[in-house]
């Protein structure tokens, strides 16, 4: 018995071996393609996170220019108000205090400063008058100066 050869599918393995060498050439196109546009929308991601990126920065930046003017404010405001509080706070001492200042000045007899100038300008007055005399009556005489006492004020 002659032996039969395999039959050779030789019309069968051709129109697949293209069907797929087709399919191969498809999905590599289609992959260069998706690949393309994968790079595109990389670029343009990447541009609109840049822009993202540049407005927040922006935004960073009025922030800290705000944010600095309200210091500057806040601080004026505080230092106005400081001002007011003490000098409020003096006037309020020295209402407080006087009476009492005034009672103890009082109780040691202590003469008041305006006493103290009346006198001192009494005395340059008296002594003004004093040299105006002895000058009229002998003016070879020098007058004589006495050394100034010093006071229990």
């Amino acid at each position: 018995m002659p032996k039969k050869k395999p039959a050779r599918r030789k019309s069968a393995t051709g129109p697949l071996l293209s069907r797929l060498q087709g399919g191969i050439k498809k999905m590599q196109r289609d992959a260069e393609g998706l690949l393309s546009r994968a790079r595109k929308e990389a670029v343009r991601l990447s541009r609109e996170q840049k822009r993202a990126v540049d407005r927040v920065i922006n935004e960073a930046k009025r922030l800290r220019s705000d944010f600095e003017k309200s210091v500057k404010q806040t601080s004026k405001d505080l230092e106005s108000r400081s001002k007011r509080l003490l000098s409020a706070l003096e006037k309020d001492i020295e209402k407080r205090i006087e009476p009492a200042v005034r009672q103890l000045v009082d109780r040691l007899d202590l003469p008041s400063r305006r006493e103290v100038q009346n006198l001192s300008q009494r005395f340059h007055a008296l002594e003004a008058q004093l040299q105006q005399h002895s000058h009229a009556e002998t003016p070879e005489a020098p007058p004589q100066q006495t050394p100034p006492q010093p006071s229990d004020v």
